[in-house]
């Protein structure tokens, strides 16, 4: 089977979108992978104020990760129902990191997710213990006073 210039031209050209769609897929998972850090020390050091901006970014990496998917899905189904028997080499490889890359960034999200709960309920138990129980205490000598008669006579 030989080849005409334009089918050749035509094969270069979807191999190389989808190398550089798959290439900006994968550092946009490395910078998710730094947001997931500082996300962590943001929660560790209770940096409030820094973790909501860096949840704000994380939400727009992961919309940009969604859309580059989006791409790669009908550029990956063109090139295997064109060319079925052609297995680019670099492509498999940069799968492969894309794959890694997910399983860390999940194992990673699932870990500030579990920090971050655990800060919640430390936080939410040092609230309770600052809140004073004014219920049956007397505010000025700090002991229980309950009454339990009325004087309705005056």
């Amino acid at each position: 089977m030989v080849l005409t210039k334009e089918e050749v031209d035509r094969r270069v050209a979807l191999l190389k979108r989808l190398k550089t769609t798959l290439l900006a897929q994968r550092e946009k998972f490395r910078n998710y992978m730094l947001v997931l850090d500082a996300e962590k020390s943001s929660i560790e050091n209770d940096k409030v104020d820094t973790l909501r901006l860096q949840v704000e970014l994380e939400e727009n990496l992961v919309a940009e990760i969604h859309t580059f998917q989006k791409v790669i899905d009908p550029l990956e189904a063109v090139w295997k129902q064109s060319y079925p028997l052609d297995h680019d080499v670099e492509v498999v490889e940069l799968k492969a990191t894309l794959a890694n890359l997910k399983s860390q960034v999940l194992e990673k999200n699932e870990k500030n997710r579990t920090l971050l709960s655990a800060r919640m309920a430390q936080v939410q138990g040092e609230i309770l213990r600052l809140r004073p129980n004014v219920r049956g205490r007397n505010p000025y000598t700090g002991q229980r006073s309950v009454s339990t008669l009325v004087d309705i006579t005056t």
